[in-house]
C-alpha cells in the first residue's frame, strides 16, 4: 500500500463510488454522525472525506473540515457541497498522515473507512490524536478483524492480502494489532453495515494517550 496506488484506486472508482460502495457505507456514516451528537460549537475534522456524502448527516450549524488525498474524490465532494448548498462544510486536499493543523484544533476527529486504506495507519492515528483536543472524541468506522470473527472469513481475508495494493485496502486488519500502537482509550465498539462487517470505534483522546 502506498499513496500512489491509493490515489490510482480511487481514480478508478470515483465515477461510480456513490452508487456502489457509497450505498453500502451510508448506514455506518449515518449511525456514526448520530452517535457524535454534534452541536454548533463543535469543530469536527473528518479524515478521508471521500465524496463528502457523510456531510448530509451533520447538523447544518456544525463546522466540519474534510480532508482526502484523492483529487478525484474531492472534486465530487466539492460538487456535492455546492449542489446541496451545505453550510459550514469544506474540503481540503491533505494527507491524513501529515495534517497541516495545530495541536488540539478539533473537538471531534473522525476517520470513516480510511484506517485500513492509508499507507501508515500508525502515523494516521498519531496525527488524529494530535489535532484532537484533550478528552475530545475520536471515532473510527472501519473493517477490523477481531478474535471472535468467523475463521473462514479470516482465512479469506488473509488470502487477499497479497493483492491489497490493487484492492486499495487491507482485507485483514486485526484490531488487537492496530490498538497495540494506536493505544486508543476505547469507550465502545459496535458493528454496522451489511453482515456487520464494519465496526464503529469510539475513543476518548485521554491526555495519557
Amino acid at each position: 500500500m502506498d499513496d500512489k496506488s491509493i490515489i490510482k484506486s480511487y481514480k478508478r472508482v470515483s465515477s461510480f463510488y456513490d452508487c456502489t460502495f457509497g450505498k453500502v457505507f451510508r448506514p455506518g456514516q449515518k449511525k456514526l454522525v448520530s452517535m457524535m451528537e454534534c452541536n454548533s460549537s463543535d469543530r469536527v475534522l473528518e479524515v478521508g472525506i471521500g465524496t463528502g456524502t457523510s456531510y448530509n448527516f451533520y447538523p447544518e450549524e456544525t463546522s466540519v473540515v474534510g480532508i482526502d488525498i484523492s483529487p478525484d474524490m474531492l472534486k465530487k465532494a466539492q460538487n456535492h457541497i455546492k449542489k446541496s448548498n451545505l453550510k459550514n462544510k469544506k474540503v481540503i486536499m491533505m494527507n491524513g498522515e501529515d495534517l497541516d493543523f495545530e495541536d488540539s484544533s478539533f473537538d471531534k476527529v473522525v476517520g470513516m473507512y480510511v484506517v485500513s486504506v492509508t499507507q501508515n495507519p500508525d502515523l494516521l492515528i498519531k496525527e488524529m490524536k494530535r489535532v484532537c483536543k484533550s478528552n475530545g472524541d475520536i471515532y473510527l468506522v472501519n473493517h477490523f478483524s477481531f478474535d471472535t470473527d468467523n475463521l473462514i472469513i479470516k482465512f479469506l481475508e488473509k488470502g487477499l492480502m497479497p493483492i491489497s495494493k490493487y484492492l486499495g485496502w487491507r482485507p485483514y486488519f486485526p484490531f488487537s494489532e492496530f490498538n497495540a500502537y494506536a493505544k486508543l482509550n476505547v469507550q465502545s465498539i459496535s458493528k454496522i453495515n451489511i453482515f456487520d462487517y464494519w465496526g464503529i470505534i469510539h475513543a476518548i483522546n485521554s491526555p495519557a494517550d
